[in-house]
């Protein structure tokens, strides 16, 4: 079921490039929200040298902007690199946002091979995130890359 939705919502973002940025990003977050286990989706941009929060979908959250080399979403940028959080409460790094998160999904957006945002993903089930779930991220920020380029700043 979720091979199919994950075909569906790449369909729909690559069908959004007439979109301004916001309703792009907005839309990203919503198509997101609908996968099983993805009880909160976001859009970091790296701006000024911390990580902004340009979108979102769920609870509203103290931590719209986050200092580099804060938390898991920080590591991701700084990594270059997908990470994965079987249980956050294992995770010293962890920057609590939801007392019911219990997995953590940050993947990097790139632009020219440069982590510039994030897509971050929260969910309320320990281990909620599998490698197939990471490449489709993965595919879901190139797709958006460009429109991330634009509101980056470094």
């Amino acid at each position: 079921m979720k091979s199919d939705l994950y075909s569906d919502i790449l369909a729909t973002v690559s069908k959004s490039a007439h979109l301004d940025v916001k309703k792009t990003f907005d839309l990203v977050c919503s198509l997101l929200r609908k996968i099983p286990g993805y009880d909160w989706t976001g859009i970091y941009v790296v701006k000024g040298g911390k990580l902004v929060l340009v979108s979102y979908d769920g609870e509203k959250t103290d931590h719209d902007v986050i200092s580099l080399g804060d938390g898991l979403c920080s590591l991701a940028i700084v990594r270059n690199d997908v990470v994965n959080e079987f249980d956050v409460r294992s995770n010293d790094k962890y920057l609590a946002c939801f007392p019911s998160t219990r997995s953590e999904l940050v993947v990097p957006i790139r632009f020219e091979g440069k982590a510039i945002g994030e897509l971050d993903i929260d969910s309320d089930k320990t281990g909620a995130f599998s490698d197939r779930d990471e490449k489709f991220l993965l595919e879901v920020g190139e797709m958006i890359s460009r429109k991330v380029q634009s509101v980056y700043g470094p």
